[in-house]
């Protein structure tokens, strides 16, 4: 019983240790004025010197010289620039805290089928990785189950909340399938040889093809009769198969690309391309299919000896040339603040500021299917606003002085910061 105890006090200290101790905002009481900005509203280009009224969470009214009304809050930001809230997509935010540490990671579940798996139910909306990427700009996530083969089903969640339930904003986006491996690692790393690792292939797409097989077999059988017995695993695709949730196929290789794009077709499915390193490889396919790419490899380094060293980096501009649509992505948890800054990579090698922005605030709105609630600064959508004191995408001049998610303000103090300051005044 003692050592019960002494455990039960060590993990309480433990998870104590890791919640923070910012307090969520209060809702908008007010409304509130941002007056003389510069507005990158996305759908509307660039505005200079205009005003932004929110009023109950919402963007009422965009302009000139605008009057507040009675009670409100009137906030100068001449001189700053003013972005929708960043959405970080296909992460593990809230789900992983430490990653070395395994009783603070809760984002894969045992077995290579688990399709009703929910991310959201394992959210920790008291992360101390969330405050960081609010102090990037970050206002969304999009939480994703890990692991191999057909994981489960992700959600949007707001990042400043009590808890999951005050932070959903979306539930179920999107199902969450690990494509099978198609090819040889030759890294040192790999401790396999070619044929285990051509065995390990085949059997996991063995499996998936029999996965799937039981998938179709159940639809069919429901559809034929009411009363077939109810298996959660299978009910919780109806949606995939039906076309009201996206499937994210998350895929690097090209030959795993074009397998999952013939799948797609066959299966009549529609489906977000997740990863995409090799997209380039199979960007005809990409466009004549209309499939979306959720692009990871913003710094992605050569898998290929034959590659240019900068494919990676290049790779957006060719995605805007060709017109694929695409969104920019940082997968894990606390790297996900850097989301502005692969952004601004993109721009170093030809991408449009118009489409950088675009790719971290409109495009994941889209794939989300929420881009009616917020992904520009449009009135009647939301009110999650960035007011940074610099260029956003620019490491030297990125400085995020206010941020506001759904029109209430919220603390963009961190832990990083609060070392900072203590340390400085160090002797």
């Amino acid at each position: 019983m003692k050592n019960l105890t002494k455990i039960a006090l060590l993990a309480s200290l433990s998870f104590s240790a890791l919640a923070t101790d910012i307090v969520p905002g209060k809702k908008q009481a007010n409304p509130v004025l941002l007056k003389g900005g510069t507005l990158h509203t996305v759908t509307d280009g660039v505005k200079a010197n205009h005003d932004l009224l929110i009023e109950n969470g919402i963007i009422s009214q965009i302009g000139e010289n605008l009057s507040a009304p009675a009670n409100s809050q009137v906030v100068d930001v001449s001189g700053k620039q003013i972005y929708p809230g960043l959405i970080g997509l296909s992460t593990n935010v809230g789900l992983v805290e430490i990653g070395a540490v395994r009783a603070t990671r809760d984002n894969v579940e045992t077995g290579r089928a688990t399709p009703e798996v929910k991310a959201h139910v394992a959210y920790n909306a008291d992360s101390e990785i969330i405050p960081t990427l609010r102090s990037h700009g970050v206002t969304h996530v999009q939480v994703a189950p890990g692991g191999g083969g057909l994981n489960g089903q992700s959600s949007l969640m707001q990042l400043d909340a009590w808890n999951w339930q005050d932070a959903i904003t979306q539930a179920d986006t999107g199902m969450h399938l690990r494509w099978p491996a198609v090819g040889i690692n030759k890294s040192w790393w790999e401790r396999r040889t070619p044929e285990k690792q051509k065995e390990a292939n085949q059997k996991a797409a063995k499996q998936f093809k029999e996965t799937f097989d039981q998938i179709i077999a159940y639809a069919k059988a429901r559809q034929a009769d009411k009363n077939h017995a109810v298996d959660l695993r299978w009910e919780a695709m109806r949606p995939v198969l039906n076309g009201d949730m996206p499937l994210f196929v998350h895929a690097n290789d090209f030959r795993q690309i074009e397998q999952a794009v013939h799948f797609a077709d066959q299966h009549k499915v529609r489906m977000v391309i997740v990863g995409g390193r090799d997209a380039d490889k199979a960007a005809a396919l990409l466009k004549s299919k209309n499939i979306p790419v959720v692009y990871t490899s913003a710094w992605g380094r050569t898998w290929r000896s034959d590659e240019a060293m900068d494919r990676a980096y290049a790779t957006p501009a060719m995605f805007e040339a060709s017109g694929i649509r695409y969104s920019l992505a940082i997968e894990g948890n606390w790297p996900v603040r850097n989301l502005a800054f692969a952004a601004g990579q993109s721009m170093a090698y030809g991408v449009s500021a118009e489409t950088a922005l675009r790719s971290i605030t409109l495009e994941p709105a889209k794939v989300l299917g929420v881009e009616d609630k917020m992904g520009s600064l449009t009135v009647g959508k939301q009110a999650n606003i960035v007011v940074s004191g610099g260029d956003l995408f620019d490491h030297l001049t990125h400085s995020v002085e206010l941020l506001l998610i759904e029109g209430r303000e919220v603390d963009i103090d961190n832990r990083h910061k609060r070392l900072y300051r203590k340390y400085s005044k160090k002797p």
